[in-house]
């Protein structure tokens, strides 16, 4: 065995060590961790995807849900107002006017529901008199549970599609495109905002252009309140007011023709909101309508200059007047309507006492009418409208129903002693032409499938056709 010798010359085993050696243990192999900890955080990071990618979806089903209501959040993009009453400036994207539009929004505390505030002919272009004037955030309060969407701008603009450019600068005006199609889809994302479960206010210039947008957009609407308002425009006296406000107010002189071309045209006709008040009724909308009466009060007669108070006086009778008759007009038609009684001049302080007695009103036709999803409406073999035809198609299903289905008499026995022919191939069954086309309507958050058309002509018989477009609507007149 192979030896060592110690301190004192002994001899001792190669192998035993003495001292504080004897007591060391050998080093163990160090494990190689690398591939354990590839493992791990490999699984780590595929289920930090997983997760990322399901609440991803599930954030993206329940978009309109998660971003309604939370008015203290600052949308992205958006600023403070110094209205205060948490209202937000935000700058939409108009495509069709290639420009952004400001509008002031004040969130909901939950509801999907819409309450667009048009502004007057003398609107601003830094913001809605709805924020100052009449502070509109503080009227509908957060008990409420109302989004509010102030537009700012569109003076002289009738809030409507215009046909030309308005104006020495021939700016483009697509007022009702933006406020129908652009602006909803901005709300829905960014405000939870139904597209089908709003109300509409307008005043003075916008209180008419307020019902047409209404009559048109029943799908988007289902109230809508007008104060102070000039209704009756497809005629003369309705144009030339027209010509003389926009000229004196924004110099728009080539307005007469490019807003809706030449007056007495179709284009005319179709936004006279007096002559297209039976679609009000026709899909089970509310209207809200007030006026002063011209006598103005004391507050009035203090904050207006002599000159403001000529023109509060009579711009107010003409609306007073211009009311009542469409008041008259809607009754006839069987429109759900609610007048509230009002008093003073054309002024704020009128529209403001006005918003607040319709809140409850605005608000509860919110809460209990069914949203409109589709329009009816009924045409003649030309394929022009018939007027009340939605009416008169409803009343003529509800006399075939009361009617029996059993045959006269004599009707039995010609029909039984002519059923049986002698020769078989004279004999010809004639049916009528029949035509039904169902056509989908544009708006709503519910699609309607096209019925096909069915066409039995016969060879013996062409007797005229007549065409009816239907599409269901799914409302009830309150």
């Amino acid at each position: 065995m192979p030896s060592s010798f110690n301190q004192f010359g002994h001899s001792v085993p190669a192998w035993k060590v003495v001292g504080e050696a004897r007591h060391a243990q050998p080093e163990a192999p160090k494990r190689r961790r690398g591939p354990r900890v590839l493992v791990i955080g490999s699984v780590v990071a595929v289920l930090s995807i997983a997760l990322t990618a399901i609440s991803s979806l599930l954030f993206s089903f329940g978009t309109a849900s998660a971003v309604a209501g939370q008015p203290d959040r600052l949308r992205e993009g958006c600023s403070w107002d110094s209205s205060a009453y948490y209202v937000q400036n935000c700058q939409v994207w108009s495509p069709s006017q290639n420009k952004f539009v400001m509008v002031q929004i004040r969130a909901s505390e939950g509801s999907n529901q819409g309450v667009y505030l048009l502004d007057g002919m003398r609107a601003r272009e830094d913001r809605s008199a709805w924020t100052t004037d009449v502070k509109a955030a503080q009227v509908y309060d957060r008990t409420t549970d109302t989004t509010l969407v102030m537009p700012v701008g569109g003076a002289s603009s009738f809030y409507t599609d215009w046909d030309a450019g308005a104006g020495d600068k021939n700016a483009t005006i697509k007022q009702e495109t933006f406020l129908t199609s652009e602006l909803p889809a901005y709300l829905a994302q960014n405000f939870g905002v139904s597209p089908s479960n709003n109300a509409i206010i307008g005043l003075s210039m916008s209180a008419g252009p307020a019902v047409t947008l209404a009559e048109r957009h029943p799908e988007q609407f289902k109230v809508v309140q007008a104060m102070s308002g000039y209704y009756q425009t497809d005629n003369p006296v309705g144009a030339l007011g027209v010509f003389a406000s926009q000229t004196l107010v924004s110099n728009y002189t080539n307005g007469i023709l490019n807003m809706w071309g030449a007056p007495g045209s179709n284009r005319w006709t179709e936004n006279d909101p007096s002559k297209n008040v039976s679609k009000l009724k026709d899909n089970g909308q509310v209207l809200i309508i007030s006026s002063g009466n011209g006598f103005l009060t004391p507050g009035e007669l203090a904050k207006l200059a002599p000159q403001d108070q000529i023109s509060a006086i009579a711009l107010e009778m003409l609306s007073a007047v211009s009311t009542i008759l469409m008041q008259i007009q809607a009754a006839q038609s069987g429109a759900n309507v609610v007048v509230l009684p009002n008093y003073g001049g054309h002024t704020w302080e009128n529209w403001g006492r006005a918003l607040r007695d319709g809140r409850d009103e605005v608000t509860e036709a919110l809460r209990n009418a069914p949203p409109v999803t589709a329009k009816m409406q009924v045409v003649d073999a030309g394929g022009s409208e018939v007027p009340g035809g939605a009416a008169k198609a409803t009343n003529a299903a509800l006399v075939v129903a009361e009617e029996p289905a059993v045959l006269p008499a004599d009707v039995t026995a010609s029909t039984e002693s002519s059923a049986a022919p002698s020769d078989p191939e004279s004999a010809t069954t004639t049916q009528p032409p029949v035509s039904v086309t169902s056509t989908e309507s544009p708006a709503g958050d519910a699609s309607t499938e096209p019925t096909p058309t069915a066409t039995d002509t016969s060879a013996t018989s062409t007797p005229s056709t007549s065409t009816t477009t239907t599409t269901p609507t799914t409302s009830s007149a309150r």
